[in-house]
């Protein structure tokens, strides 16, 4: 999704594979204590590999879903196979039952539609579980029989991967977000810019949107904002988008906003909050001006308490209807 997946959607599924975990983790810890496990269990760097592993849960659970970018997800999954291949490794090895634990990392990996987040987390997860039975295959303690064994997993867990590459590479392709995302500025303020020149005479407008906290679907947001409003343009890492608007007044800049804010909040937002900015003597005299204009409007924003807040730029603002009232 051009080079970037939805936090929301990355966070739903690392903490959906978290809960997982949480269940396996103690699933393992019945299990190496039953009469039925076999291979020998070394238990105190088990425990600690436990601990760790419980750790990392109980961090993805309580990390809000902005910081789940990219990185950050390939940080944990490689993190969770290297664990898990610790376990492995501390169960048995070559014996261990707990390689099937794999499996759930290879395939939850592919639904963020990242090939590069299954890529790394497949390479992750093969060189663990090499590393975990290596030993065992050195001192041949299985032989013959453990070798087969090992490859077999290996290439199951191989075949597994190239499933979830495949599906991931059609996913980001299908999904591919078709709005921009403007990390410095510059697509907005040549967006503006593009508006002034190309619409002489005519009024043009600039809407910035802090959506604020708990959006269930920035994707949906963007194409909602895109079908009803205009053509979204995504600010930075953040949430904050802006819209370029040609042949308005007040009124139009207004309802622009607020039918905005309240796509947001039809998608859980809080703290919603927009500024807007028009080109005309009073408000800015160049598009650099404009977006000053507008960014400095929704910083006014802000500061009026209660949610919905709308700041148009160039009035007297000390206070604000709500919901989703203009301040004047």
């Amino acid at each position: 999704m051009n080079g970037r997946t939805s936090w929301v959607r990355n966070a739903r599924i690392l903490k959906g594979l978290s809960l997982l975990y949480f269940g396996l983790l103690v699933a393992t810890l019945l299990l190496v204590h039953g009469e039925s496990y076999g291979p020998a269990v070394s238990y105190v760097p088990l425990y600690l590999t436990m601990s760790v592993i419980f750790t990392v849960v109980m961090a993805l659970l309580l990390l809000p879903a902005r910081t789940f970018g990219e990185g950050l997800c390939i940080a944990f999954y490689v993190s969770y196979a290297v664990f898990w291949a610790a376990a492995t490794f501390f169960t048995g090895g070559v014996s261990s039952e707990l390689y099937i634990f794999f499996f759930p990392l290879v395939l939850s990996s592919a639904l963020h539609g990242s090939w590069r987040m299954v890529l790394l987390s497949q390479g992750a997860i093969l060189m663990g579980y090499s590393l975990a039975v290596l030993p065992g295959i050195l001192e041949n303690t299985e032989g013959a029989d453990g070798m087969s064994l090992v490859f077999f997993r290996l290439a199951a867990l191989g075949v597994t991967g190239v499933f979830a590459f495949l599906v991931a590479d059609r996913g980001s392709v299908a999904g591919e977000e078709d709005y921009a995302l403007d990390e410095d500025g510059s697509i907005l303020l040549e967006r503006v810019s593009e508006e002034l020149a190309a619409r002489r005479g005519a009024q043009v407008g600039v809407v910035l949107v802090d959506p604020g906290r708990w959006v269930e679907d920035v994707d949906l947001l963007i194409e909602r904002v895109r079908t009803r409003i205009g053509e979204p343009i995504l600010l930075g890492e953040g949430m904050v988008f802006g819209l370029v608007l040609s042949g308005v007044d007040d009124k139009i800049v207004e309802s622009a906003a607020r039918r905005a804010l309240a796509a947001a909040s039809s998608l859980g937002a809080q703290d919603t909050r927009a500024g807007a900015a028009i080109y005309h003597p009073r408000d800015a005299r160049s598009a650099e001006e404009l977006l000053g204009a507008a960014g400095r409007a929704l910083a006014a924003a802000f500061e009026i308490e209660g949610p919905g807040a709308i700041v148009l730029a160039g009035r007297d603002t000390p206070g604000a209807a709500s919901p989703f009232g203009a301040a004047r």
